[in-house]
Parts: structure tokens; C-alpha cells; sequence
């Protein structure tokens, strides 16, 4: 039974999928996806109050599928460039998520794969750096998870033009001189110096 409800369930999302790529959620009926699925509408209703139903579960799909993929990923400059071209790949649905539920519904979408990317990217520096013990300033996490939504958002939209190994090798310059600054500020020595040179 359990088999059937999931089924029923991946076939009305891939009939979302298919439809956004032509209208948007608001404009989607459940008539429509049951006849793409040769379901009937009760069949719809037993597992979703709605499209927008649909939609979000959808999300939430989506946001684990992209954290497991995350997952095989060496390099955080790998994990990122997966995402990018996941965006490319899916930008109708990408758009979909962000017109309709904004801010929240890319969080929901890259929360999960954001926060592993950048548990990554600041292990990598950290290591470089000699400085595996630092822990990143309070507050930086959540700084740096919304910069990283906000440049998958301007990439989604295309307002930033690079390739993804173009654009990552840029995030890598800013990331390497913002993790050089913070090992400044936590190196005890450095500080010491500091102390002695007033």
C-alpha cells in the first residue's frame, strides 16, 4: 500500500513539474494533473489538500534529494557547482519555487544542502589555514547561509552570467580572503604581537 501511495505521489509531481514548465502554480488545476496521471481527482485529494499541497511536499522532496547529493560531493567547489548546474538543469521549477513561496521556499529548497556546503567550505579553509580548532566568528553561519541563498538566487535569476566554475572561483577568492581575516582575529599569536607592537 505504502508502494501505491508513493507512486501515486512521485507521478502527480512529475505532472507538476511537467505543467510549470508552462504555467504557474496558481494557474495549475488538479484536474489537470490527475488526467496527466490517469488518476482520479479523489486519488489527488487523499494524499493533498491542493496543488499548493503538491507544491510544498514537492519542496520538501526536492530539498532532501539535493542534501543527499550533497552528500557525494569531495570538494565544496564540487557540492557548489552541483548546485548551480541542478539550477540550470530545473530553472522553470527553481523559478516556480522562489515566485511563489519567495525567500522561505528556496531556504526550504537549499537550506539543507546550503548548511552542508558551508560546514565544507569553512572545514577546507580552516584546514589550509593550519587552524582546524578555530570555530568561524558568532553569527557567521547565518550570515554566510544567507549570502550563499541570495547569490543561488541572483544566479537563479540571471543577474550573475558566470559559468559555475567561473562564479565559484570567485566565491573561492572572496570565501579564501574572508577565512585568511578570520584567522587573523582568532590567532593567538598574531593577537599577542598585536598587544606588544602598542
Amino acid at each position: 500500500m505504502q508502494e501505491v501511495k508513493n507512486r501515486t505521489k512521485s507521478q502527480l509531481d512529475a505532472a507538476l513539474r511537467t505543467l510549470l514548465r508552462e504555467k504557474s502554480p496558481d494557474q495549475i488545476r488538479v484536474r489537470e494533473l490527475t488526467e496527466r496521471c490517469g488518476i482520479r481527482r479523489q486519488s489527488f485529494y487523499y494524499h493533498f489538500t491542493d496543488v499548493y499541497d503538491l507544491f510544498a511536499w514537492s519542496v520538501e522532496q526536492e530539498g532532501a534529494a539535493l542534501s543527499s547529493r550533497q552528500e557525494n560531493c569531495l570538494t565544496w567547489q564540487q557540492a557548489f557547482q552541483d548546485l548551480l548546474r541542478y539550477i540550470s538543469g530545473n530553472r522553470d521549477y527553481c523559478l516556480a519555487v522562489r515566485n511563489t513561496l519567495g525567500r522561505p521556499g528556496l531556504q526550504r529548497m537549499f537550506g539543507g544542502a546550503a548548511a552542508r556546503l558551508l560546514e565544507q567550505t569553512s572545514a577546507y579553509y580552516r584546514r589550509r589555514c593550519g587552524e582546524e580548532e578555530l570555530s568561524p566568528p558568532a553569527g557567521i553561519d547565518a550570515c554566510a547561509a544567507a549570502m550563499f541563498l541570495g547569490l543561488l538566487d541572483s544566479w537563479l535569476c540571471g543577474d550573475l552570467r558566470q559559468t559555475p566554475e567561473a562564479l565559484t572561483a570567485r566565491v573561492e577568492e572572496s570565501v579564501r580572503l574572508g577565512m585568511l581575516g578570520a584567522v587573523w582575529q582568532n590567532f593567538p599569536r598574531w593577537g599577542q604581537r598585536e598587544q606588544v607592537d602598542k
